[in-house]
């Protein structure tokens, strides 16, 4: 009842400026089109305002304060593991015969066809980023979902398009729009550039300096890192600038703890949610630490998405060796200092999901579909092309016809059509530009903190 009362409001407030003109058949559809562009025009401006206050910052934070942030995002992370341990522990006593249906993997061209009749798909890049066939895939699947949907609005909602300080920059960039927001992956912007597809910058990467202290920028947060602060510090090999290096050090830390993940995840949900209603069709990329790893505050759950597909990446290929290794030093030193705690997060979560299956009928399928996995694999022929299936939740059922949702899980998020897509082959080769030293941004210093720079 509510929403028809909302929807008859909204229907008077655009008809009322040409109520008094019924009788003038000339002018009214003439108004009425003004009427419509009028409404339309306070939307786009209202999102803009939104988007703009995404730039913003509220609060300058010491190094020292933001530790004792991600100190609670630890506990946080892991009562989600054990919240979710304990979902799977009642989902499996209520149906203690549920199974994984029997899946079979193709060796073809992926059929998306299941995915783009859902409002929102997340794209999760899985194992690693900067590999060369996950961005080639992410191409592929915007050209299928612009010959699928060839006259839908549709948006590309992206970790690796961010926005970099400029004040006049949108986060939001039109096909063909002049654009100083950064790509990690610029092949793939051009694609949906070319296919007439928007494109949402949900990260930010402004380098802030003054003469000796560095500041990131998390959410509507400023972390403020001082020469005398703790920071394992990476080597940064194409810039020899020690300003530099150490922001880009406090940058990359900052990201990846969990305090780093789940302000990113609240801020992306905000922007998502601001230009949700232009869109017909809204494509999320981004790591799957940020789309299914993070449980309770993932992205399609703070979303409150009740119509989703996922397609997971599982790029096989090879990365640069000097980025390899650069990865692997960061993990060990944000373990070793206390920034990450993923291994005690895997090893939770392994613990609790072994003790939540263990002798039910599930395990035993999800064995059998890891072995088949396996089995895929190894006969792996063209690698030109990937292995891949999909899982709808008609397939779930046709498998489990006597499945019960607990009352406890009814408002549980789930998709309605998942996609496992192993890659092997690389994308198209880019041209590397070499790296230089960037200069820091003008400091943003507004009413609210500027006693604190």
């Amino acid at each position: 009842m509510k929403k028809l009362i909302t929807f008859l409001f909204a229907f008077l407030f655009i008809l009322a400026p040409v109520w008094g003109q019924r009788g003038k058949n000339a002018d009214l559809d003439k108004r009425l089109q003004i009427s419509i562009r009028t409404h339309k025009t306070n939307k786009d401006l209202e999102m803009q305002r939104i988007l703009r206050q995404e730039r913003d910052i509220n609060q300058v934070i010491s190094w020292q304060e933001f530790l004792r942030l991600n100190e609670r995002a630890k506990e946080r992370l892991l009562v989600s593991t054990r919240l979710e341990a304990q979902a799977l522990e009642l989902e499996l006593k209520e149906n203690p015969n549920v199974v994984v249906p029997q899946i079979k993997y193709k060796n073809s061209v992926p059929d998306y066809s299941h995915a783009f009749t859902h409002k929102y798909i997340f794209i999760s890049e899985d194992i690693s980023h900067d590999t060369k066939s996950a961005p080639q895939e992410v191409i592929n699947i915007l050209k299928a979902a612009r010959k699928a949907r060839p006259h839908a609005k549709i948006l590309l909602a992206q970790e690796f398009l961010s926005w970099t300080g400029e004040s006049k920059d949108s986060l939001l960039k039109k096909p063909g729009q002049n654009s100083k927001l950064y790509s990690n992956y610029p092949e793939v912007t051009q694609a949906a550039d070319k296919l007439g597809i928007d494109q949402l910058a949900l990260d930010d990467s402004p380098y802030y300096a003054d003469d000796k202290n560095v500041f990131v920028k998390l959410g509507k947060f400023l972390v403020k890192v001082t020469p005398q602060d703790k920071l394992p510090l990476l080597s940064y090999t194409e810039c020899d600038d020690p300003l530099y290096n150490r922001w880009d050090s406090a940058e990359q830390f900052i990201a990846i703890s969990p305090c780093g993940v789940l302000e990113r995840n609240y801020q992306w949900a905000r922007r998502i949610k601001a230009v949700e209603p232009h869109y017909d069709l809204i494509l999320v990329y981004a790591g799957s630490g940020h789309l299914s790893h993070t449980y309770s505050n993932d992205l399609p759950t703070l979303l409150k998405c009740q119509d989703f597909a996922n397609i997971e990446l599982m790029p096989t290929d090879s990365i640069d060796q000097t980025v390899e290794k650069d990865y692997e030093t960061r993990f060990l030193k944000g373990e070793q200092y206390a920034i990450t705690n993923n291994q005690q997060q895997y090893q939770e979560d392994t613990r609790l999901k072994e003790q939540a299956t263990r002798d039910t009928t599930f395990k035993q399928s999800l064995d059998q579909m890891e072995a088949e996995t396996y089995q895929s694999y190894e006969n792996w022929k063209n690698k030109k092309l990937p292995l891949w299936y999909s899982l709808t939740q008609e397939d779930f059922l046709q498998a489990n016809p006597n499945y019960k949702t607990p009352n406890a899980l009814k408002n549980y998020i789930d998709a309605h059509c998942t996609y496992e897509i192993i890659l092997a082959e690389p994308r198209v080769e880019q041209e590397q530009k070499p790296e230089v030293c960037p200069a820091p941004k003008t400091m943003p210093i507004g009413p609210k903190h500027k006693s604190y720079i």
